[in-house]
């Protein structure tokens, strides 16, 4: 498949390799890594347990693992890490259990987002071609879609990443509007008046 802005993986074929030899044989692996927003490459452990595609971007998920020496302090998040991200993976010789509870789609098919926050119930309604696209699919196990009249309809479902969620209801313009989380809807309200002023007083040629 072709998308503009898509993600040219083949510099990264190393670090994909060695994430499914550390996956198949079990094995902590050091990584080097630099966040999107980070100026510096951070350098850690981890155990990896999944590899998916998400948006065409390809994450891994693990679970961080304790610095050779080092006191082992349980962590209070697991890693989710965008693979071309990643500036080095090398496998240690040191082995981690697969965690047996480890279910992928609990962890991420029960909620809208895939940033892991403290989920939050939604609801936003839909017109036109938006209430026809978003009624086909499946947005949260839990959610419910009510008919509001012709070419209208109301999605109520569970989120968990409210930067995924504001982006998603922005890109279908005025075919959508969040009617609750009303915090949310104060947050979307301020970034159109945002994109707004940067057209302000601005000539086309």
């Amino acid at each position: 498949t072709f998308k503009p802005g898509s993600i040219d993986y083949n510099p990264h074929r190393e670090s994909i390799q060695n994430l499914i030899s550390a996956m198949d044989l079990k094995k902590i692996c050091q990584i080097s890594y630099k966040a999107i927003l980070s100026d510096k490459t951070k350098t850690f452990y981890i155990s990896p347990i999944k590899i998916f595609s998400h948006h065409d971007t390809i994450y891994v998920h693990a679970k961080l693992a304790r610095a050779p020496k080092e006191k082992y302090v349980e962590p209070d998040f697991d890693p989710l890490l965008a693979v071309h991200r990643i500036k080095k993976v090398e496998l240690t010789d040191r082995s981690f259990t697969y965690p047996e509870s480890f279910d992928f789609e609990r962890s991420f098919n029960k909620t809208f987002g895939i940033i892991r926050e403290k989920s939050f119930k939604a609801e936003v309604e839909f017109t036109g071609y938006a209430a026809k696209y978003v009624a086909e699919r499946m947005w949260s196990p839990d959610q419910k879609i009510t008919q509001k009249g012709k070419g209208r309809i109301v999605l109520s479902f569970t989120a968990s990443s409210k930067a995924e969620l504001v982006s998603w209801i922005l890109s279908w313009r005025e075919e959508a509007k969040l009617l609750k989380p009303v915090k949310l809807v104060e947050e979307i309200q301020a970034a159109i008046d945002g994109m707004r002023g940067l057209y302000q007083g601005s000539k086309t040629k």
